[in-house]
């Protein structure tokens, strides 16, 4: 018998309640060993494990600026990023990438090209063989990227995990993405109808998912858990809350912000530098660290000049993230992207650019209210 009405809409569901009352329960009854809501499904394969996962391209905010509005490039790079991102956030090797791409026939070849060329280049530069694919014709050009990574002796790193005391971190950037293309956005409204064309920024065309410090880390042993970062960074933190039955006190402070992030945040729509600093855009991978062992990581970190960021630590208290900023006790609202809701991307970019920039993430606690 299904769990959920037949008359509720996805709308009505959501993406995480789809995921939890319909997906997952009939793929474990297909497959009692399905994994439960990690960013990649481990399959064993002779004496090798298997980091699996599938995405869809979507398409990258830059081209909603008009110097970028035709660069099919970077669409097809991220096709590759949405994929590789969550091979990176097991820890895995990158093996092989295989894709069922859709096109119209009124296409131009060339965009066809620049589309492939993007992909390509995001496949050999993370370190993925061609696994082929599926060209076949549909009403726009979309690309559906499956990927597969190994795990060469290390061990699982999924969302579960994290225990009270450990430590919270985020690997790679924090809100530099969409800070950059806030202040770009910037720049094009304040010099339109100047002739003069700004320069691309690649940093924008181009996003990096954190494959080699997350696989460096892995090898070392030093992630309990993790989560990329694909929607948002408190997203990707409560991924792991939900998975591992936990809590989170985040510490924040101004030294966790990057010099864009700064500057953007006195942009008209955004409500404060710390909706910035959680937004999505940098493919990055929140992680877990054993609190016996942050000395450690802090010290490979140095070592290998890994970009990455203290966030706080683990607690008790399933669902809850709280945070302390200058002093003060605040509750987090975990502002995100998900599908079938009406403030997803996917529903509409200035919509969802308006919901998470403009929330009042950070909600100060009464007197009485604040931890003992």
């Amino acid at each position: 018998m299904s769990t959920v009405s037949a008359k509720r809409r996805l709308v009505d569901v959501g993406e995480f309640g789809l995921l939890e009352k319909i997906v997952l329960p009939l793929a474990m009854s297909a497959d009692g060993l399905t994994q439960v809501g990690d960013d990649c499904a481990f399959i064993e394969a002779g004496n090798e494990t298997l980091a699996v996962t599938a995405d869809v391209g979507p398409r990258p905010l830059v081209r909603s600026l008009a110097a970028y509005r035709d660069d099919w490039e970077a669409s097809g790079w991220l096709a590759v990023v949405a994929t590789a991102s969550d091979i990176a956030s097991a820890g895995a090797k990158p093996l092989f990438l295989t894709n069922c791409i859709d096109a119209p026939a009124d296409l131009e070849a060339d965009i066809l090209e620049r589309f492939m060329r993007g992909y390509f280049h995001a496949m050999a530069e993370f370190g993925f063989r061609n696994g082929g694919g599926d060209l076949r014709h549909g009403p726009e050009l979309a690309a559906r990227v499956f990927g597969v990574g190994t795990l060469g002796g290390v061990r699982r790193i999924g969302r579960a995990g994290a225990r009270p005391g450990d430590r919270l971190a985020v690997v790679g950037p924090a809100g530099s993405f969409m800070s950059r293309y806030l202040l770009a956005a910037e720049e094009e409204r304040a010099s339109a109808g100047s002739s003069v064309p700004s320069p691309k920024d690649d940093r924008l065309r181009f996003p990096k998912p954190q494959i080699e410090a997350m696989r460096l880390l892995a090898e070392h042993d030093l992630v309990l858990a993790a989560s990329d970062t694909s929607d948002g960074l408190l997203g990707a933190i409560e991924n792991i809350g939900r998975a591992s039955r936990c809590g989170f006190d985040l510490d924040l402070h101004n030294d966790l912000l990057g010099q864009e992030v700064r500057s953007a945040a006195a942009l008209p729509r955004v409500a404060s530098v710390w909706n910035l600093f959680f937004t999505w855009g940098d493919w990055s991978v929140a992680v877990i660290v054993d609190r016996e062992r942050a000395a450690e990581f802090e010290r490979i970190c140095s070592q290998h000049s890994l970009d990455w960021r203290p966030l706080g630590w683990v607690t008790a208290e399933p669902g809850a993230i709280d945070a302390v900023l200058d002093g003060c006790e605040y509750a987090v609202t975990s502002v995100r992207n998900e599908n079938f809701v009406d403030r997803g991307f996917n529903a509409g970019l200035q919509g969802h650019l308006d919901y998470i920039l403009s929330t009042n993430i950070l909600v100060q606690r009464s007197p009485d209210e604040r931890q003992p």
